[in-house]
């Protein structure tokens, strides 16, 4: 026993060093050269939007006033709503609170290495628990540390840590169903994956829900058993979800009141016919079929006159890669299977999983159950299978070793399938590199079609033995090839930015390159457009003016530039202001509908990006929002829109001429429906500028369909004010309330539950103002405000989160005491 353990943990070292060298090997450029793994292409929400949200948790960390809401991210957001428990990201908080938050930036690759060295010792671990070997446990296992989806969906830093957490509930979940020592972990497994993300433990949870059916089935020999085994193991991820609640119930939360929640709508026979009918666009069949053999053989995105072959795009269409090798395997599995396995309860139960995995690929099912029965189809669910296929790889490859023979009829339409995406591939890449990357995927899966052919005809034990080694070399070579052009050719961060006088001349040249008729020349000038992310981000002239205000203007206000430096909308959240600007695929749901309706110019590229320079200078718009102050690069801006005041450096500092406040006070109200009917086709604009600056839109609101039914607006309106103070946190503001009339105080602080507010220390009733907004009511008179927010769910989520773990630990120590009494 000590002697296997020992063999055991040797595997294991060797399993780690083999990850190590290849991760080596693959992020070389990013280890020692100077790419940053940061990306501006098809990966641009690295570059656009975590990043910069990364920075600004750190900034206000080292500057002492964290808070659950943040206003330097748009107009406000809930930070649960992108709130992570991922050792990873903690981790990377830490350096950046140390080293500071552009050099954090450079760790990014070791977290991804550690995350695959994390995901292939799990999953030899989880192997473990079969009766494989340690040569098929260790092949299947560098395999998955080095998966396409890890390795593509890891540069989005948080969907990474899902290929180690996945892993970690099978293996507890199989200790369970074993009846196995650890077997107590289970609920552990769920409740870090809670933890860590609501979105990905939804789809993960169906997965182990489907896993544990289909494997107490196997385990029990009679139904009622296997019912109540299955059973059992769906009590205990309730109860680790529930120990969970305390991160998990406020991160679903802030979800839910997001414009991502948007639930399939229609009649019954409509909402089946999405959900069963193929696939409209015949491409996401042609990439089904081409990207098991590789995620990288329709181009990353349109770079040049190249664009990308698949169905949706790079990141979004299937990932099923986990080596050539496995898809062989795979084939041979669902043929082989039924003959070697006796139990007709386990081959029904294996060829109903496969079934059913293959009808959740080809068919819209499984992309709208896995994103939470909503319109739009995702694959993001890809792992789970990824995990599957490589537990029959594992069986496979003991199979072949113990002399099992295959189909030569499926080996050769295998190898049909693979020669022909790998053709596509090269047919269709723009890049040298990428087609290298095919020409050695087809020459290893060659090899592998010759190598288990032979293993499955041949009985000549040395012969046998030198194929199992040439195979497994041809795994390293082929994993190790997809992986790394994986982060080839990206338009990466760079480690420092291009010197401030080659940036004309390089700049030129990539407009010369641009130009060129070869398809690659000009794909690849992207590549070496100059940097100047860090001299633009992080620019002391800003940080000068910035300071500036905060030392002559005592209120909230909100500042913005008339343009961008790093990124398209996040710079305030790298450079610490509180604007308006931000990327962000989860939007408050109401603030969405604000901007669709009254500003749909706010939008810029899609519908998750606001953006305030490329319209800076509607000063009504900035006005309303509560922009008082803007940063501009130009010396001359139009004095009837902003006031010239001071110069910082080569900046400029205005101030907007209209009244911009954070917080206004109205008197009348218009209903919603009024403000959608009034705000359409080309009088929108004048039509909301007239509503917005002087009525209060409310759900039960006055309802006009024209101008002339709306009610004068009195003195006492315009005399009223309302001022919000400066706040030293984001999630607790004081201000006051000069009311003329009884009235309603508006302010620009996104509806949504979580916020109290008091005027003159009484609780008052919120309600939503302007479609999007919070508003409350006040009466005539001088009044004090305290607006605090408190994260929704947070409390009742830590109650209920308590309890769950004290009976957790009560049926740990209950079992214990019984196993002790039994012995």
């Amino acid at each position: 026993m000590r002697k296997n353990m020992s063999e055991e943990s040797k595997t294991k070292l060797l399993l780690m060093a083999a990850l190590s060298v290849s991760c080596l090997f693959l992020f070389r450029e990013y280890l020692s050269g100077d790419l940053v793994m940061v990306y501006n292409d098809v990966g641009g929400d690295t570059w656009q939007q975590y990043t910069a949200y990364y920075a600004s948790v750190v900034n206000h960390l080292r500057a002492g006033n964290f808070a659950l809401w943040d206003f330097t991210n748009g107009i406000g957001i809930n930070l649960f709503s992108w709130f992570q428990m991922d050792p990873s990201l903690i981790l990377l908080l830490m350096i950046g609170v140390i080293l500071g938050p552009a050099h954090m930036l450079y760790y990014l690759v070791i977290l991804q290495i550690m995350k695959i060295l994390a995901a292939g010792i799990v999953f030899y671990m989880f192997l473990s628990e079969f009766s494989y070997s340690k040569q098929a446990k260790f092949i299947a296992a560098f395999a998955y540390g080095m998966n396409g989806y890890l390795l593509v969906w890891g540069q989005h830093y948080q969907f990474g840590m899902v290929t180690v957490y996945f892993p970690l509930m099978l293996l507890f979940a199989e200790k369970y169903i074993r009846g196995k020592k650890g077997k107590t972990f289970f609920c552990v497994a769920v409740f870090l994956s809670g933890i860590y993300s609501v979105y990905l433990s939804y789809m993960s949870l169906i997965g182990i829900g489907f896993y544990l059916l289909f494997r107490s089935i196997m385990t029990e020999e009679k139904p009622g058993a296997a019912c109540r085994k299955f059973f059992i193991g769906c009590v205990q991820i309730v109860l680790g979800i529930g120990m969970s609640l305390g991160i998990f119930l406020p991160m679903a939360e802030g979800i839910m009141n997001s414009s991502r929640v948007s639930s399939a709508s229609g009649s019954i026979l409509e909402i089946l016919k999405n959900y069963l009918l193929p696939y409209k666009n015949v491409n996401y069949y042609n990439s089904l079929l081409i990207r098991p053999f590789s995620t990288n053989l329709q181009n990353l995105q349109e770079l040049g006159k190249a664009k990308y072959e698949g169905y949706k795009n790079y990141y979004e269409d299937p990932i099923l890669f986990c080596s050539t090798l496995s898809v062989i395997f795979l084939v041979q599995f669902l043929i082989v299977f039924r003959k070697k396995e006796k139990d007709r309860k386990v081959r029904g139960c294996v060829y109903c999983a496969a079934v059913l995995m293959l009808f959740t690929l080809l068919l819209p099912l499984g992309g709208r159950v896995f994103n939470a029965f909503t319109e739009t189809p995702t694959n993001r669910y890809t792992y789970i299978f990824i995990a599957f296929f490589l537990i029959a790889f594992a069986w496979m490859w003991d199979y072949l070793r113990q002399g099992g023979r295959i189909s030569i009829l499926a080996l050769m339409i295998t190898e049909a399938l693979m020669l022909r995406a790998y053709f596509c591939g090269y047919s269709d890449s723009v890049f040298g590199e990428y087609r290298e990357n095919a020409m050695i995927l087809a020459a290893t899966g060659t090899v592998m079609i010759v190598c288990v052919l032979y293993l499955s005809v041949s009985s000549g034990k040395k012969g046998r033995k030198l194929v199992t080694g040439l195979l497994t070399v041809m795994v390293f070579v082929n994993v190790i090839s997809e992986g790394g052009i994986t982060y080839t050719d990206r338009i990466c961060l760079r480690k420092t930015d291009t010197p401030q006088e080659q940036v004309a001349a390089l700049a030129e040249e990539t407009a010369r390159l641009e130009a060129s008729e070869d398809s690659e020349t000009q794909a690849r000038a992207v590549l070496n457009r100059p940097q100047t992310y860090y001299r633009s981000l992080y620019n002391q002239d800003i940080q000068d003016a910035l300071n500036y205000l905060k030392e002559t203007d005592h209120e909230f206000y909100r500042v913005e530039k008339d343009f961008s430096s790093g990124t398209v909308s996040m710079d305030s959240q790298i450079q610490g202001y509180r604007g308006v600007s931000t990327y962000n695929s989860v939007m408050n749901g109401s603030v969405k509908e604000f901007v669709n309706t009254c500003y749909p110019e706010f939008l810029y590229m899609d519908r998750n990006r606001y953006t305030f320079w490329p319209i800076a200078q509607d000063t009504f718009f900035a006005s309303f929002m509560g922009v008082r102050y803007l940063i501009s690069e130009k010396p001359d801006l139009d004095d009837t829109k902003y006031k010239y005041l001071r110069q910082f450096g080569q900046l400029f500092l205005y101030k907007n001429v209209k009244e911009a406040d954070v917080a206004r006070f109205y008197e009348n109200t218009v209903s919603e429906e009024s403000l959608r009917k009034l705000c359409t086709g080309k009088k929108r604009k004048k039509n909301r500028e007239r509503i917005l600056e002087n009525y209060l839109v409310t759900e039960d609101g006055v309802d006009i369909s024209d101008f002339s039914e709306l009610t004068e607006v009195l003195e006492e309106q315009k005399k009223s004010a309302v001022t919000l103070d400066a706040a030293e946190k984001d999630s607790y503001l004081t201000g006051s309330v000069s009311a003329q009339a009884d009235g309603y105080v508006m302010c620009m602080i996104p509806w949504e539950k979580g916020w109290t507010v008091t005027v003159d220390g009484e609780k008052v009733q919120t309600q939503k103002g302007d479609l999007g907004f919070l508003a409350f009511q006040v009466d005539k008179g001088e009044h004090q405000l305290e607006l605090t927010y408190q994260v929704p769910g947070l409390k009742a989520g830590m109650a209920a989160g308590v309890v769950c773990w004290f009976i957790y630990i009560s049926i740990c120590f209950y079992q214990s005491r019984k196993k002790k009494r039994n012995l």
